[in-house]
């Protein structure tokens, strides 16, 4: 099976190469499968291991989680492929979501778009595709740097806020304020209603992230909108105003693209 190649999130961790080069399916919610080289996909089971020649994909309405031997955790959201070869993490995606958790002992990890890479370390990222009309990249904590392809710049993106471009843009808006509060509420992948906790470490900081952001709020410097903006966002979006876009397991994405 030949699955397109939209989008590709390249991985390279600076841990030890053995612990990159297989993770554990430890969640596979309905249609989750693998796919060795040209096989037909089989139905993944919980507690096996998927190896650097397999990919992973969940179909609709469906999820997974894999966790690598440095700790590493990857959730997929529906209609999503997961694949990591040569002792790397490269994420392709056709369509769909993932968080990504990167406990800060296992190395940085570089996201490459067309348009614009990422660098994180020890972090907690969500990241969107839909074809044709946008990529959203959302930091819950740590701290992302984005630069435009070719430029040597980076666009921080702190915890709370969030990327959202068009595919095909050429360059890289500023970054919008999101309510990371709300987003648990409603999100499958970053939320419990689907998945366990995230690591202690993570949940604390993600935790602060969002008393950060109440604090923020009392202080005038977040001002509250109550808006929902669907879709690719709106122009008129700027940082110290709080708003929510509808991510992986908002009511957007069902039954459609996304987590």
């Amino acid at each position: 099976m030949k699955l397109p190649l939209l989008l590709t999130l390249a991985l390279v961790a600076t841990a030890s190469a053995d612990s990159l080069r297989s993770a554990k399916i430890t969640q596979a919610v309905q249609d989750v499968k693998i796919y060795s080289g040209s096989s037909e996909g089989r139905s993944a089971s919980v507690g096996e291991t998927v190896g650097s020649s397999s990919s992973v994909t969940t179909g609709r309405r469906s999820r997974a989680e894999l966790t690598f031997q440095d700790q590493t955790i990857t959730r997929l959201g529906q209609n999503s492929v997961f694949s990591f070869r040569n002792g790397s993490r490269d994420v392709e995606l056709k369509q769909g979501s993932i968080l990504l958790q990167v406990p800060k002992n296992a190395g940085g990890a570089t996201i490459r778009t067309a348009t614009v890479t990422a660098a994180i370390t020890g972090t907690t990222s969500m990241f969107e595709y839909s074809p044709g009309q946008w990529v959203k990249l959302l930091t819950l904590e740590g701290t992302q740097k984005l630069y435009v392809n070719g430029s040597k710049d980076p666009i921080l993106v702190p915890a709370g806020q969030m990327i959202i471009m068009h595919p095909d843009g050429r360059v890289v808006p500023a970054p919008i304020t999101i309510d990371v509060a709300k987003l648990l509420a409603s999100s499958a992948l970053a939320g419990n209603k689907v998945f366990g906790p995230l690591p202690p470490a993570a949940t604390e900081a993600i935790n602060e992230t969002v008393t950060t952001q109440k604090k923020a709020k009392r202080q005038g410097i977040i001002l509250p909108t109550n808006q929902v903006i669907s879709g690719q966002g709106s122009r008129n979006a700027r940082r110290g105003v709080e708003v929510r876009l509808p991510f992986e397991g908002d009511h957007h994405s069902e039954p459609g693209t996304g987590g």
